[in-house]
């Protein structure tokens, strides 16, 4: 009886000594994490830089700060980006006689790679050789082949068939190349508030710069334009239906077209064509260039050509591989 007395107040003391022993703890456990509180709040720690290059460290400071601060603090400043209508423009410094391996003038280049156009047209040579510009081709109005026409917008449809790049003016260039150069001149000669639009067709319709949007007559612009004429091949068939189709949706329409090719089209060609500025008579200007084949196919060309100018207020010249016209 008296053991079992003992063995109960036993256990009831070590239950009471547990009891007290984790009060104990918990109450250590909580001071200390106050203390560690207070501390963190004002400790300044100094930390010793290491391979800094400097003898001393720096005092290196903690705060709290809310996910605003942060924010605002981590933030980068980037400028606003202003979009606006393409113009095509890129930075392209192209070196023409460079290009052309040729370390003669503007002038020499031009006599001897020039077509001998009628005076009153302008040709190649009429370039001034420091703003590259053709008198003819200046302010409100363009020149191309020596056809003159007035405006403000003008799109040029160009052939690049494999048949351009035939030799002419006895072997010294091709008619690729000639018609490069031409373009060149003429866009050049633009005024600074023209706008074109160029695309070659072959079997296939390309806009020089992949768009359908007017080009704006501004010094890169056209420098960009010689760099993608200089960088273009001839080669495919003749096949301008897609390319006419393709300007006459832009929007405003042209004021001017030039129409350029070295061969024959399908004869359907010109109705389409007559379809297409049945509403506002656009002046298409048709430049031939070199003979298309046999007597009777350069007839044939001819004929639809002149169909095609003289039914929208176009003219019509025949730039011979000779160099000459008639």
């Amino acid at each position: 009886m008296d053991d079992g007395l003992d063995g109960g107040l036993v256990k009831s003391g070590r239950r009471r000594f547990i009891e007290r022993a984790t009060i104990a703890g918990l109450g250590i456990s909580v001071l200390v994490h106050l203390v560690l509180l207070v501390i963190a709040l004002v400790v300044r720690i100094d930390y010793q830089f290491a391979d800094a290059g400097g003898d001393g460290g720096e005092p290196v400071e903690f705060a709290i700060l809310s996910e605003s601060e942060l924010n605002e603090q981590t933030a980068v400043a980037v400028d606003e980006v202003e979009f606006a209508q393409i113009e095509a423009e890129s930075l392209v410094d192209l070196d023409l006689l460079s290009e052309l391996g040729s370390e003669q003038s503007m002038e020499d280049l031009a006599e001897m790679m020039a077509p001998e156009l009628d005076s009153g047209g302008g040709s190649i040579s009429d370039m001034d050789v420091a703003t590259g510009s053709s008198g003819a081709g200046s302010g409100e109005g363009a020149s191309f082949f020596g056809l003159e026409a007035s405006g403000k917008r003008f799109a040029y449809i160009v052939d690049r068939s494999g048949s351009m790049n035939s030799l002419i003016r006895s072997g010294e260039m091709s008619r690729w190349e000639l018609t490069q150069i031409e373009l060149i001149r003429s866009v050049r000669g633009l005024g600074a508030n023209a706008e074109y639009f160029v695309v070659l067709f072959s079997s296939n319709t390309t806009p020089l710069f992949g768009g359908s949007e007017w080009v704006k007559g501004t010094r890169s612009n056209k420098t960009s334009t010689s760099a993608a004429m200089m960088s273009s091949n001839a080669n495919g068939g003749t096949e301008p239906e897609d390319a006419f189709d393709l300007v006459f949706r832009l929007s405003p329409k042209p004021d001017a077209i030039y129409f350029m090719t070295d061969g024959e089209f399908h004869q359907g060609v010109p109705g389409r064509i007559a379809q297409l500025n049945r509403k506002r008579r656009v002046p298409i200007h048709c430049i031939l260039l070199g003979d298309p084949g046999s007597a009777a196919i350069t007839q044939r060309v001819e004929k639809m050509l002149k169909g095609i100018a003289k039914a929208s207020n176009g003219r019509y010249r025949h730039v011979r591989d000779a160099g000459g016209v008639p």
